[in-house]
């Protein structure tokens, strides 16, 4: 018997007995998940997603992949029908971009190698999510959500316009391999994914409010294990700080990406690496937007009393850095060499 099942075995067995010895709290934290959930998540990912997978489902797609797909065949040196992808992937949130990642190179339009390279850029909070919930709804400030949004495109931009020089230059001519199915399959098929994708997010999000409710997991924490929730509840970090929370993504979203990770045989340790990556990025470009286009800090609620001291990104990174040495651990010693 392996180390690290007898390992799973205890965390989760421990876990359970946590939820389970202090249920009126945690029933209470998964109440308040759920909640957050349903007032931010659902509305501002459900129609764009339903949509976007109807478009990728059809012949719209190729519409857009022959207009626009020289954008991917000279930015990000991969195939033209992935502007799509990538497009909506950054517009969308969090899962869109892995999710139609995972439909080309299900449908043999992109390989394992070009796959794997989406998943390391193509991930991004989404114009509703960082605009509209956490800009306007939370920040009070649609100029700060744009400046978040922005900064996190532009960090994935960089990082895929680099790893495009990590291969050899592809053909350029627009190719789909997929026949065009109907739109009335198109709207069925969209709608399951888009409920499956976003209930698998709402019950991401209850376990880990659940779980935070009862061992009370530092603040400067919580975005890097669930950015909702996270970056939602408390207005006491820097913008540049959020920025780079919301390029990390939460090791709740990352959860929710393994299978995907997995079908395009990615380590999850390669994937981490780039979140990251993305981070760093996104707090640099951030304070450069900053510079360019200062926003008042009075428009924050707490942010000039309530600033995080010990440079505390750098010491959550620091944390979770750890614990991704921990996975690579687990992901060297699996049998599959894939989490």
């Amino acid at each position: 018997m392996k180390h690290k099942y007898i390992l799973s075995l205890t965390v989760l067995l421990s876990l359970a007995g946590i939820l389970i010895a202090f249920s009126s709290r945690a029933k209470n934290g998964a109440a308040e998940g759920l909640a957050l959930a349903q007032n931010t998540i659902v509305p501002s990912l459900t129609p764009l997603l339903i949509l976007f997978l109807i478009i990728m489902k059809t012949g719209a797609k190729d519409v857009l992949a022959k207009v626009f797909g020289f954008i991917s065949s000279y930015f990000f040196n991969l195939p033209q029908v992935t502007l799509p992808a990538i497009f909506f992937g950054l517009v969308g949130g969090y899962p869109t971009g892995a999710l139609l990642t995972d439909e080309l190179l299900t449908n043999g339009e992109i390989d394992e190698k070009q796959a794997r390279r989406l998943l390391r850029f193509n991930f991004c909070g989404g114009c509703g999510f960082i605009i509209t919930a956490l800009g306007a709804a939370v920040l009070n400030n649609t100029k700060a959500g744009l400046i978040l949004f922005f900064s996190n495109i532009i960090s994935s931009m960089i990082i895929g316009f680099l790893l495009s020089f990590s291969e050899k230059r592809i053909h350029s001519d627009y190719y789909s391999y997929t026949n065009d199915t109907g739109f009335g399959d198109a709207i069925s098929d969209a709608v399951n994914s888009s409920v499956k994708s976003v209930l698998n997010i709402t019950a991401f999000i209850i376990l880990f409010s659940a779980i935070n409710k009862i061992l009370s997991v530092p603040q400067f924490l919580m975005p890097l294990i669930e950015i909702t929730n996270g970056v939602c509840s408390d207005n006491t970090y820097h913008l540049a700080e959020i920025s780079a929370y919301l390029a990390f993504g939460g090791l709740c979203i990352h959860f929710q990406l393994l299978p995907i990770i997995a079908h395009a045989k990615m380590k999850y340790y390669d994937f981490f690496i780039f979140r990251l990556i993305a981070g760093l990025l996104s707090y640099c470009v951030t304070k450069l937007l900053l510079f360019i286009i200062p926003i008042e800090i009075s428009v924050f609620s707490n942010l000039e009393t309530g600033i995080i001291e010990l440079s505390s990104v750098n010491l959550a990174l620091s944390v979770f850095m750890i614990i991704g040495c921990f996975v690579l651990v687990l992901d060297i010693s699996s049998k599959r060499k894939i989490i």
